[in-house]
């Protein structure tokens, strides 16, 4: 999902090093003046990029067609910038690669000492699933009662060894943060590792709001400080913040008596004890007592198995990446390819995987920087040229990866993008967007007029206006570009 342009992007980047014949940032000409490429087409642009919205930006654009030839249209091509959520397109390319379409996450419950339907201790064994939701842990917890299960008689333990202990991906550990957006991840997660608060007036002014957790499972502690006020504008405030292994949430504020209430989402702090609360909850709710506590720890090899529930397939998943820029599961990706390709779950072996991938299979020049899988804050920087030897390389991979372009946002319909690119035709754009304070990027497939395909990049940053202006002039290049009939790639 996009952070808002709140997020101050600019304390947290740091320009990196580019290759040895890529144009420095800093000496980086006017954007309009050095457009190259089809006549036309750069005619068509130059205005565009002239536009006072645009004014000192860094800009880096190319356009080609997907299956080859020289660029159609350049600017900067190999100007390294912040893609921001942009690196999902690499993120979820290498996962389909690495991993394959068909992969799926598995999280089972398991229990020692087992015997008459009782467990002595019973373990929810997470297996890093992104989408592992309360629907989820039902399923779980009904097929453990269905195969027998009536009691605990100790504890519930959370196994999360499949990553790393780390929780937070790099760039997003901001402690005064509390964002959904900037969730945790973890091997053991659920819900997005966020939790929902929702918040209604009291029956009268004086008293106080009724605040609602959902799951309430006691692991977030919630302080009430609202009041409900007979008329007048809802102001309420309502923060997270850890308090030892919980999450406490704060609510402040006033809220008016006839208000229809609100509901915001928060991260969680331990996304393992949250998973394991919650899991406790429901196999009470099932009628299956837990007499121990939650705890965290490792699953013993002899054990036996009482429930498995599998993912969506990672098909599916990269759905909610791209289409709905989900930051959590992009890093619960790339640290699955850390744990697979790279023997470990943590970002060092996702991010050195991914980045080998880059340069020895899609052919990327050294000095790109790919520090986390979702391309929120961080010291990630990409060029136009990067993105687009992306694209292309998963356009022309065979056997053939629709899923990857499948996964991408449509133009005027669905995801990121269903508000713009309206004047294109239906299904004529496939592409990511990316929003942060001072970055907006936009790379993906485009159709040309003459029906051929092609691959497009357009990153810009230190931009001095509002995000929606930079929205406007991206559409309209991508319209123009449309427009092209470059006809198919040249043989070579």
């Amino acid at each position: 999902m996009r952070a808002p342009l709140a997020c101050l992007l600019a304390a947290l980047f740091l320009a990196p090093a580019l290759p040895a014949d890529a144009q420095l940032a800093e000496d980086a000409p006017p954007a309009a003046s050095i457009g190259r490429g089809d006549p036309g087409l750069v005619e068509a642009i130059r205005p565009i990029l002239a536009e006072k919205a645009i004014a000192g930006a860094r800009v880096s654009i190319l356009v080609e067609r997907a299956d080859g030839g020289p660029p159609l249209y350049a600017v900067n091509p190999d100007l390294r910038l912040h893609p921001a959520s942009n690196t999902k397109l690499v993120t979820t390319a290498a996962a389909f690669e690495m991993l394959g379409p068909s992969w799926r996450w598995r999280t089972d419950l398991a229990a020692a000492g087992y015997a008459d339907g009782k467990a002595g201790t019973l373990y929810l064994i997470g297996g890093g699933d992104p989408r592992f939701v309360s629907e989820s842990l039902w399923k779980l917890v009904d097929d453990a009662r269905d195969g027998g299960l009536v009691e605990v008689s100790g504890d519930l333990v959370v196994d999360d060894d499949y990553f790393t202990a780390d929780r937070m991906a790099p760039g997003f550990d901001d402690k005064d943060q509390d964002s959904a957006y900037r969730a945790a991840s973890s091997a053991a997660s659920l819900n997005f590792n966020a939790v929902v608060i929702s918040v209604a007036p009291g029956a009268k002014a004086g008293e106080k709001p009724t605040v609602r957790i959902r799951p309430d499972s006691g692991y977030v502690i919630v302080e009430n400080r609202a009041t409900t006020a007979g008329s007048g504008r809802e102001r309420l405030t309502v923060s997270a913040r850890a308090e030892g292994d919980r999450t406490k949430v704060v609510v402040g504020g006033r809220i008016p008596v006839r208000h229809r209430g609100v509901r915001v989402r928060r991260r969680i702090d331990d996304p393992s004890l949250y998973a394991g609360m919650a899991a406790k909850l429901f196999l009470e709710r099932a009628g299956i007592p837990v007499k121990g506590e939650v705890k965290r720890g490792s699953a013993p090899k002899k054990r036996r198995r009482l429930a498995r529930v599998y993912s969506v397939s990672l098909a599916s998943a990269a759905g909610d990446v791209n289409k709905l820029s989900n930051n959590m599961m992009a890093e619960t990706l790339l640290r699955t390819i850390g744990r697979v390709k790279g023997g470990s779950g943590g970002w060092d072996a996702g991010t050195r995987v991914v980045s080998e991938w880059l340069r020895e299979t899609v052919g990327l020049r050294d000095g790109f920087r790919y520090v986390n899988g979702s391309g929120l804050f961080g010291e990630t920087a990409f060029s136009a040229r990067d993105m687009v030897s992306v694209l292309r390389h998963m356009h022309r991979r065979r056997p053939a990866m629709p899923e990857y372009a499948a996964s991408l946002a449509i133009g005027s319909t669905d995801g990121t993008l269903r508000r713009r690119m309206k004047a294109l035709q239906k299904l004529g754009v496939r592409a990511k967007t990316g929003t942060l304070d001072g970055v907006v990027c936009l790379s993906g497939y485009l159709t040309f007029a003459d029906g051929t395909p092609g691959a497009f990049s357009i990153l810009i940053n230190d931009f001095p206006g509002a995000a929606w202006r930079i929205w406007g002039i991206q559409d309209r290049i991508v319209e123009a570009a449309a427009g092209l009939s470059p006809g198919p790639a040249p043989r070579r």
